[in-house]
């Protein structure tokens, strides 16, 4: 078990530093937006993709909360965005949201003494 929970831990790590390096790729090349000169709902999906952002860098530490911000952004996102297709931008904020919250939750079930004599 705990090899298969390095695994998970390990293969989210590296597909959310990918997407945080993909991030900055963008914030270096555009540059961040002004939110002085966003719509509404622009100024919502930046507030959702810096949740999944806050998310990735949060589950280095606690996967569960993590994978939790992460996901709850994606759904912030899609909601405002009226769906978040799943395509080769978003499968991998969603997978990752995923797995992270995977880790956390077999993390904390191996934590728990078992009630069995």
């Amino acid at each position: 078990m705990g090899t298969f929970v390095t695994t998970v831990r390990w293969t989210a790590r590296i597909i959310g530093t990918l997407l945080l390096l993909l991030i900055a790729v963008f914030a270096i090349g555009e540059g961040l937006p002004n939110p002085l000169i966003l719509s509404p709902r622009e100024i919502l999906l930046f507030a959702a993709i810096a949740m999944m952002l806050v998310g990735l860098i949060v589950a280095w530490k606690w996967e569960g909360i993590g994978g939790l911000l992460i996901l709850g952004g994606y759904i912030f996102f899609a909601v405002v965005n009226h769906g978040a297709p799943f395509n080769i931008v978003f499968g991998p904020w969603l997978l990752t949201g995923l797995l992270y919250l995977a880790c956390g939750l077999m993390k904390s079930k191996a934590a728990r003494p078992s009630s069995r004599s």
